[in-house]
């Protein structure tokens, strides 16, 4: 063992420890020292077991305290450090790495140290100034041992040169999560989950995405650029896959109103590519699991298409064009179901995915579409009575055709719904095999009691009539014969208030804005309905109390009925209450029309 012996530094790397021994004892280089005591210098720069072995009997040091400053090779191009396994890339090799503070401090107090941290690429900041690190490119071949002593020649005002040139900075966040880390403390959960590579790529490699966006070419990157990345990544990756999501989720919004059908490869570019073909990182971890679920729950691929290394094994998604395709069907009328149906904007790209069942649901629905213009001859009844099943949410409308477009946006319903209400009224008649004296059509029913023909269907299908019959081979509500006496006996009961169609004709506002104020009930901006329920408390009779239809026409009102009010154009009007800054109660993307409190419109306003 030599004599005297030299302290070790624990924030030393053996490399350095080993140059420190040469200086003192031989006043020499460090290959030199190596080859006199037994120690491969080779062995020595690459911090074999065996090396170590040899450094740790010549000086006196434990040799658990040299390994744990020093990446031991335990395979090809991969490391030990302190029980993290990485690879050569994790390393700042073949750089010689250094703080010129630090080797000021040194030059000021004795021989200068290199700290095992500065051996770490991901290590760019000192922890202990606060500045950026030097990087020295590889230059002779003794470099390999970074003897700081003779590769940095700059000394005393140079040396400060250097330091006065180093923009001061913060040590990032990622960068002390390694170090922490490497210390034997805990850090973030998902984090610590991951090997340390893995921790560290995913961390930097986010970051890249979000601070330079993905067209970024790493390889262009200097090590400022990797240390800002960092810093920005582990705002992400430190709150585990949340956070992960919420920057690529951000990312995918990007491109939502892209032309054409963008890939995952266009979205997420760099960090996409990084994770399929990384050489230095044969499984990149949690990261890739987190970026494939992201792509297949939002990018429309067939099955059988490969995400970072995985099979897609049945689409997840569709476009409407993919959709369009696998069912047959015309690509702009399913778009315009798609909307009606609210699976995808109005103005939605190309690439907009929709849910594969849904989808599939809502294609099926427009296989089935019955135009509004043929209800009167599917269900076998007259054009009004179409208007109230419409008005009594008794049959669902389904729009499509483009707004804005010359003529009117088409309806039409789904036929299962048709057949759905028929079969209903059907199962509650008695067949018949003629016609009979006493019995009459549901219209000339409600024709002989005063009545809305809806309102005899809901008599039927709420139980009230016990006297009801199907004529046998007819179809539809032409085929059900009902007793207009009996008809008569429950109109009271079956007739309270205002009906749907009274209600909106009352209010000058369409029936669908009707239904919306209804289903906003109890807000402030609201209509409450009420229900009669009959012997089949399945079906309910709706009705609108004409005092708090009245109340609600008192306390609201919308453009268009100013207008009216007062002579004006609708233009006119909506600039009045803009000039006078007047802001809707409710508004019109809510309920399709902007409701105004009347008390809140000068007397002045429209005069």
């Amino acid at each position: 063992m030599l004599a005297p012996q030299i302290p070790f530094d624990p924030q030393e790397s053996p490399l350095s420890y080993a140059a420190r021994l040469a200086g003192v004892h031989t006043g020499g280089r460090l290959v030199q020292f190596l080859k006199d005591f037994g120690i491969e210098p080779q062995d020595m720069a690459a911090n074999k077991d065996e090396a170590l072995s040899l450094l740790a009997d010549l000086s006196g040091v434990a040799l658990g305290d040299l390994r744990a400053n020093a990446a031991v090779p335990v395979g090809k191009r991969t490391y030990d450090l302190r029980g993290e396994l990485v690879a050569a890339e994790f390393l700042a090799n073949p750089h010689t790495v250094f703080c010129p503070a630090c080797l000021a401090e040194d030059d000021r107090s004795g021989w200068r140290r290199g700290h095992w941290e500065w051996s770490l690429s991901v290590v760019r900041t000192c922890s202990r100034h606060g500045i950026p690190l030097v990087r020295q490119a590889k230059g002779p071949w003794d470099d390999v041992f970074h003897e700081l002593e003779y590769i940095v020649p700059e000394r005393g005002e140079d040396l400060q040169a250097l330091i006065k040139k180093a923009k001061p900075r913060s040590v990032s966040p990622h960068q002390e999560y390694v170090i922490r880390r490497l210390n034997g403390k805990a850090g973030p959960e998902w984090l610590d989950a991951q090997t340390l590579e893995q921790a560290v790529r995913a961390t930097e490699l986010l970051g890249v995405l979000v601070a330079y966006g993905p067209t970024q070419k790493l390889p262009e990157l200097e090590a400022d650029d990797w240390d800002h990345a960092g810093s920005i990544g582990f705002e992400f990756t430190s709150r585990g896959e949340e956070g992960i999501r919420e920057a690529l989720e951000a990312q995918f919004r990007k491109f939502d109103d892209a032309s054409g059908t963008p890939g995952a490869r266009k979205i997420f570019g760099c960090f996409y590519n990084a994770l399929a073909h990384s050489k230095s990182l044969k499984e990149p971890g949690d990261i890739a699991r987190i970026l494939r679920d992201i792509v297949i729950e939002n990018i429309a691929m067939p099955a059988g298409t490969k995400v970072l290394g995985v099979t897609l094994p049945e689409r997840c998604l569709h476009t409407v064009a993919s959709l369009a395709k696998d069912e047959n069907l015309d690509s702009r009328t399913l778009r315009d179901v798609l909307v009606a149906a609210s699976l995808i904007p109005e103005k939605a790209p190309a690439h907009y995915p929709i849910p594969l069942q849904k989808g599939r649901d809502v294609a099926s629905r427009v296989k089935r579409i019955v135009n509004v213009s043929s209800l009167p001859d599917v269900l076998a009844c007259a054009r009004p009575l179409v208007d109230q099943l419409f008005a009594d949410r008794m049959l669902t409308p389904i729009y499509y055709g483009r707004p804005g477009t010359k003529g009117r946006t088409q309806k039409a319903v789904d036929r299962d719904e048709i057949a759905m209400l028929v079969g209903k009224l059907h199962a509650k008649a008695v067949e018949l095999d003629s016609e009979n004296d006493g019995l009459v059509p549901v219209s000339k029913a409600a024709e002989k009691a005063k009545v809305p023909a809806v309102t005899v269907v809901h008599m039927i299908l709420g139980g009230f009539l016990e006297r009801v019959f199907r004529l046998a081979g007819q179809d539809g509500i032409a085929a059900v014969r009902v007793d207009p006496a009996e008809v008569k006996r429950h109109r009271a009961t079956c007739s309270k208030g205002l009906s749907a169609m009274e209600a909106f004709a009352a209010l000058k506002i369409s029936r669908n804005i009707l239904w919306r104020l209804v289903d906003r009930c109890p807000e402030e901006v609201s209509l409450a309905v009420n229900w009669i329920v009959g012997p089949d408390d399945e079906h309910r009779i709706l009705w609108f109390d004409p005092a708090v239809v009245e109340d609600f026409k008192d306390r609201f009102i919308h453009p268009a009925r100013l207008a009216e009010l007062h002579g004006l154009q609708l233009w006119e009007v909506a600039s009045r209450l803009k000039r006078r800054g007047v802001q809707p109660a409710l508004l019109g993307e809510e309920v399709g029309e902007n409701f105004y409190r009347t008390r809140d419109l000068k007397t002045d306003l429209f005069t």
